[in-house]
């Protein structure tokens, strides 16, 4: 009696590995994903109103913004919790949805699971080293203009009303983000709040990822022509031999 072949989903790596969800999971992740990317969507756009607006969050329409984060927030909490409680295998399912988890503590991380939706278009499914390639480029860009974008507006709503601050506006904190990110680091506007500083960590240590990650995809590429460019020399040069071994054999007139 065969046995029923188990599962199989690809991961970012572009391999197929088992799918260690259970039915109940993978039905509920079918009817939920598309909701909370929109509702993921939403919370940054209403995170990114109410700091922007720079208004008191009690006043006006901010307080129904607020509202509206606050039941998407706790939704995320909800779902977290049921696709736990459905899973079979609670250790897996911890290293698999770290996002998920952070996202409970700091939600407006929520965005950064779309990159993980990318590895579902046919071309980023190849498992050959230009799709991997494709996939760590698209990845690494998505994240840090995500990541620049996010931090930015927290560190902004950090610094906008501090004493001696020298990030006074969103465009302050882009520069500010942008220069940290890359490493440049000018040093013309710094973090004065312990908040500030704590963003400029994570911004920095994203950096190095950032930078590491485009410099390993680099090499990979060179590396990966020098062996095409060298393969074919080697083939060309072996087509020559043949020819000229051919042309030796054929009788002189």
């Amino acid at each position: 009696m065969e046995s029923t072949p188990k599962p199989v989903i690809m991961n970012a790596a572009g391999v197929l590995v088992e799918d260690t969800r259970s039915p109940k999971e993978i039905k509920w992740e079918k009817f939920t994903t598309l909701p909370f990317i929109f509702l993921s969507f939403i919370f940054l756009l209403g995170y990114s109103v109410l700091i922007l607006n720079d208004e008191v969050f009690t006043q006006g329409i901010d307080k129904y913004i607020l509202l509206t984060l606050g039941v998407i927030w706790i939704m995320f909490i909800i779902d977290y919790f049921v696709r736990l409680t459905l899973s079979t295998n609670k250790r897996i399912f911890f290293k698999r949805n770290v996002i998920d988890l952070i996202s409970m503590a700091i939600p407006f991380t929520r965005p950064f699971l779309l990159l993980m939706y990318l590895s579902r278009l046919r071309w980023f499914r190849g498992r050959q080293g230009s799709s991997v390639r494709a996939r760590l480029v698209a990845y690494a860009a998505s994240f840090a203009l995500m990541y620049i974008y996010v931090l930015s507006l927290a560190v902004y709503a950090a610094e906008r009303n501090a004493a001696g601050a020298t990030i006074l506006n969103y465009g302050d904190s882009v520069w500010w983000a942008i220069e940290t990110i890359t490493t440049v680091g000018y040093g013309d506007m710094i973090p004065v709040t312990i908040a500030g500083r704590v963003y400029a960590s994570l911004l920095m240590l994203g950096g190095v990822v950032i930078v590491g990650a485009t410099t390993a995809t680099v090499i990979s590429y060179l590396s990966e022509k020098v062996q095409t460019v060298h393969k074919k020399s080697q083939e060309h040069a072996a087509h020559l031999n043949d020819t000229h071994k051919h042309d030796d054999n054929q009788p002189h007139s």
